[in-house]
């Protein structure tokens, strides 16, 4: 279970259609990455991983989600390709998301 798209993230990234598609598998993966790590924030918290979560949570999920998946993909495009990294772009969004998902994990719902 994933707390959001490929075009979440895509969007996240500004992404066109045939750049998303092509950046496909690599979202993907960065999506699963995004999830575990929000599963076991949770289990940090002594709480069970959210799946399943609807109404306001699952929307502050799916946000933090494509967050963190969108950071993890520009921190691997980055680790390659020197020229025309944006690190303070992923680390925003990585810094953004972690905080958001730690405020989560410890309220254990939203409101």
């Amino acid at each position: 279970m994933t707390y959001c798209t490929n075009t979440d993230v895509a969007i996240r990234l500004g992404l066109d259609s045939a750049q998303k598609a092509r950046a496909a598998t690599r979202i993907t993966s960065a999506v699963s990455r995004a999830t575990i790590q929000i599963d076991q924030e949770f289990r940090d918290y002594g709480r069970a991983a959210p799946t399943g979560a609807s109404g306001n949570m699952g929307a502050v999920l799916k946000e933090i989600c494509a967050d963190l998946s969108a950071s993890i993909y520009l921190e691997d495009e980055s680790a390659f390709h020197q020229a025309g990294a944006d690190p303070v772009r992923s680390n925003v969004l990585r810094t953004r998301g972690i905080g958001e998902l730690r405020r989560l994990a410890h309220l254990g719902t939203v409101a």
